[in-house]
């Protein structure tokens, strides 16, 4: 098990992809760390999406965290935007604090989609089409 030192908002690249990604990066205090991101490439007009929790960062920081996955469903106390067009997809982390949930959500026109990555320790483990 590893403990949670940090949680930020950032920018990266897959490695396994050409794009880049908005989201955000848990780092552990073993070295390695965990990314959720949404592809940041805008193909014309749409709102390409986002990724956010309505739970407290720093209340989860030095937990020791158990295991991170991607889900089917919100949280009870998670309250969903209303998007016209488009997907969401929800990665919970199972910590000795409870659980922190990231939702990323992706709007728009019906025609263009986005990837969105979980990526543990450098290596992608779900990927979903938003």
């Amino acid at each position: 098990m590893a403990k949670i030192t940090n949680i930020a908002e950032v920018s990266f690249k897959s490695e396994s992809s050409w794009g880049t990604y908005d989201g955000l990066v848990v780092s552990l205090d073993n070295g390695n760390d965990v990314k959720v991101g949404i592809s940041d490439g805008q193909s014309c007009c749409e709102n390409w999406g986002y990724i956010t929790s309505e739970d407290n960062y720093e209340g989860f920081i030095g937990a020791e965290l158990y295991s991170v996955a991607g889900v089917d469903s919100k949280l009870a106390h998670i309250e969903l935007q209303e998007i016209h067009e488009g997907d969401m997809m929800f990665v919970n982390f199972n910590t000795s604090e409870g659980v922190l949930q990231f939702v990323a959500y992706n709007e728009h026109n019906g025609y263009y989609s986005h990837e969105a990555v979980l990526i543990v320790g450098g290596n992608l483990q779900e990927s979903w089409t938003l």
